[in-house]
């Protein structure tokens, strides 16, 4: 009996394994923009952290957090971004995004909406020292994704 429990938990678990390994991720439905779901992900909740931060902020410190948190994300995800920009040049010149990626424009004009409301939290403290240095990081993260 027990050597029965064994295998069949060594079955559940090569089984499990398999079908982690196999392409059974979210993005296999993008076809050949599947390289861009992760980073698309990783940008679209880092930016609605971004805003949700701002939001929030009630003080210079609380803005340059968002700003200093917003940047460091970008800065990762920079080179992912060139890299993607590069493989598919299609995606600078398309006026109308691949049918693939329309939920993730979904989300990123969703979240841009709100971007410009939460961007009015930083104008009171534009100003401030702490602020100033963190927008432009923010500013060389983004353009370094460009």
């Amino acid at each position: 009996m027990r050597k029965f429990m064994i295998l069949g938990l060594a079955v559940c678990l090569i089984v499990g394994l398999t079908a982690c390994k196999k392409g059974g991720s979210a993005y296999a439905s993008l076809g050949k923009y599947a390289e861009v779901g992760p980073v698309m992900d990783e940008y679209i909740g880092s930016t609605e952290k971004f805003v949700a931060a701002l939001e929030k902020a009630g003080s210079a410190d609380d803005v340059a957090a968002a700003l200093e948190a917003a940047a460091e994300t970008m800065g990762k995800l920079a080179p992912q971004m060139k890299a993607i920009g590069e493989k598919f040049p299609e995606f600078k010149t398309q006026d109308n995004p691949p049918v693939e990626l329309k939920p993730f424009m979904d989300r990123i004009e969703a979240v841009f909406g709100r971007v410009m409301g939460a961007m009015s939290k930083v104008g009171p403290y534009m100003q401030d020292p702490k602020v100033v240095a963190a927008q432009a990081k923010y500013q060389a993260a983004m353009a370094a994704a460009q």
